[in-house]
């Protein structure tokens, strides 16, 4: 009896020591790589942030998973017993989502960085070209006179392109240095939407035209020169753009960035006219005004797939927004009128 009792204290010790071997030391699941399976497009892997956004909705899910890194791309795998719950489970949230027509999901975007650093080098290099008055064949250019914003000029005769040379100019190196600290930061979020040649031409075109509305609504009598027209039109453009790319309906959602570029204009919206102590509300305001106008068309064009996009329309885009500047020089130059 005693044997018999023995056996039986040891059988039962062997089968608690197991079970705790088996929760502190679990046996591996065969795992399953379903990065390729999302899409049925076999990708070797995909980037950090969809990676990590698949895994959340996983989690969400109560489906085990696990990421690894490969490279610069990403891969989840899942228990093999899991692997068909876990691609059902990411498409539905792709479908919900409302998935593009590649079924890829809406995520964000890389800033390009290096494309607008080298943009806004080039444009640093311009404006200190042009207020330094360079001697040119022996004679002392003065491009502020020439190009300066000028709204009697601009209505009576015809200058227009001083709307877009204005934007060039710079009171001193501290207005230029200011204007060029706050756009590349604004531009940076700009081209993520856009594209660098998009994003530019549409900052370009904002300025310009806030610049016309200034002469229009101010009438003559306002002397008026520097990129902040142009910076807080880049601002609106890009309120615009995130109003309503991709979204429907009317939301507080969607007026929310539309509301944080008003008080960005608000907060930032004071500046120099001329090196003075003017502010010219007037400028920021109407070029914000434009820019949210433009941003607005853009995204709702994008929206309904109205409007083309990719590499080649971004690079004729900036191609476009060089060109209007040159255009603009060459009409100061020889003193032009767009009448």
């Amino acid at each position: 009896m005693e044997g018999e009792g023995g056996e039986k204290g040891r059988h039962a010790l062997g089968e608690a020591l197991g079970r705790l071997g088996r929760r502190l030391f679990p046996r591996r699941e065969a795992q399953r790589d379903i990065t390729g399976e999302v899409f049925e497009d076999g990708a070797p892997g995909v980037p950090e942030a969809r990676a990590r956004e698949w895994a959340l909705v996983l989690s969400a899910r109560g489906v085990p998973h696990g990421l690894s890194r490969d490279g610069a791309l990403w891969r989840i795998r899942v228990p093999v017993r899991h692997a068909a719950q876990a691609v059902e489970e990411i498409r539905a949230y792709i479908r919900e989502n409302r998935a593009d027509e590649t079924g890829a999901s809406r995520l964000p975007r890389p800033i390009p960085a290096r494309g607008v650093a080298w943009v806004m080098a080039g444009l640093c290099l311009l404006f200190v070209f042009l207020i330094s008055d360079p001697v040119v064949f022996g004679k002392r250019l003065n491009f502020t006179r020439m190009g300066a914003g000028d709204t009697g000029a601009m209505l009576f005769s015809g200058q227009w392109w001083r709307a877009v040379t204005a934007l060039t100019l710079h009171a001193d190196m501290a207005h230029l240095v200011g204007n060029v600290a706050v756009g590349g930061l604004f531009m940076a979020f700009l081209c993520r939407e856009a594209g660098v040649g998009t994003g530019f031409f549409l900052a370009l075109a904002a300025g310009a035209a806030g610049n016309s509305l200034k002469a229009v609504v101010q009438g003559p009598g306002h002397h008026f020169l520097g990129a902040s027209t142009a910076v807080f039109g880049a601002l609106g453009v890009l309120g615009g753009l995130r109003t309503l790319c991709g979204m429907r309906g009317l939301s507080l959602r969607q007026a929310a960035p539309f509301a944080a570029g008003l008080m960005l204009l608000a907060l930032l919206g004071a500046g120099d006219e001329e090196g003075g102590d003017k502010i010219d509300l007037a400028g920021h305001f109407f070029g914000f005004a434009a820019g949210m106008l433009l941003g607005v068309a853009d995204g709702a064009l994008k929206a309904r797939k109205r409007r083309p996009d990719g590499p080649a329309v971004d690079r004729a885009l900036g191609g476009a927004a060089m060109l209007a500047v040159l255009l603009s020089w060459v009409s100061a130059w020889y003193g032009w009128s767009w009448r």
